[in-house]
């Protein structure tokens, strides 16, 4: 608890209650689903993730769905995503939830650095736990859904890592951030040491040569800066060559969007499960 006294910071009223919904969800999780918790990455402080696991303990080759929290990159924890678990373990899959170190203390690229290693993690050692390999794929909320898109579209920087370029199968964002050169500059402050950074920390910049399927999902009732966002993304990647869908959620507002993450009988939920048993191409 001491780890996660250190990173609070106040939040609205919306946000604690989201938050602690998705505390204790997670909490009910880890009594009814197999897990590992707290497995490093890194040697600093939140470079870490939970891995949830299916029930079969001799399940081999399964897929992998990372997720990577949101917070606006300045508080989070992976410890809120715990409760999607079962909706993904029971494919079977495994889940793994992402902490990342946050802003401002820790600026851009240094987040999105801490996701690729943690990736770099499951792609070595994800195999001794019955996960493939060769079928990961990656999502996040808000800022994560941001982290996940900078994953999958950073090709060299996969490649440097020791990666293949298409270790990603399939991004699944869900109300993202895509364009960080259209925002306040005092809400850029916490990540990026300048606003020149922000095209290089925008997603949507990054587009050309795409051939990774992205899935989008944005609230009907979302953040209003962010509805466009993922329009404006999805239809940047129209342009290339990998698979993209939009899904518009109705009566979902930030939060109700992420915890729906957890309904295994939700429209998002199988619409991910469907793309992790037969990914679609163009």
């Amino acid at each position: 608890m001491a780890k996660l006294l250190k990173k609070q910071i106040p939040m609205s009223p919306p946000a604690e209650e989201y938050s602690a919904t998705a505390f204790r969800r997670t909490e009910e999780t880890k009594a009814t689903t197999r897990h590992i918790l707290d497995v490093a990455y890194g040697p600093e402080d939140d470079q870490d993730i939970d891995i949830y696991l299916p029930d079969d303990a001799n399940a081999t080759n399964v897929p992998v769905f990372m997720f990577v929290h949101g917070g606006s990159w300045t508080h989070g924890y992976k410890e809120w995503l715990g409760f999607m678990a079962p909706a993904f373990t029971t494919l079977p899959a495994i889940f793994v939830s992402v902490a990342y170190r946050l802003a401002p203390d820790t600026k851009f690229p240094f987040p999105v650095e801490d996701c690729r290693n943690a990736l770099k993690w499951v792609y070595e050692n994800i195999s001794k736990h019955g996960g493939n390999p060769d079928r990961i794929f990656v999502g996040g909320h808000s800022a994560g859904g941001h982290l996940a898109a900078m994953l999958a579209l950073e090709l060299d920087a996969l490649e440097a890592s020791g990666m293949p370029r298409d270790v990603l199968k399939a991004c699944f964002p869900v109300s993202g951030v895509f364009d960080l050169t259209g925002r306040d500059e005092e809400r850029l402050g916490p990540l990026l040491k300048s606003p020149s950074d922000a095209p290089a920390a925008s997603p949507i910049r990054l587009v050309v040569g795409n051939r990774t399927p992205f899935l989008f999902a944005i609230g009907e009732i979302d953040f209003p800066e962010l509805i466009p966002q993922s329009h404006a993304m999805a239809d940047a990647l129209r342009n290339q060559s990998g698979a993209v869908e939009l899904m518009n959620m109705p009566d979902e507002d930030h939060f109700i969007i992420s915890l729906e993450g957890g309904n295994p009988d939700g429209p998002w939920v199988t619409r991910v499960r469907e793309w992790m048993l037969n990914t679609p191409t163009n």
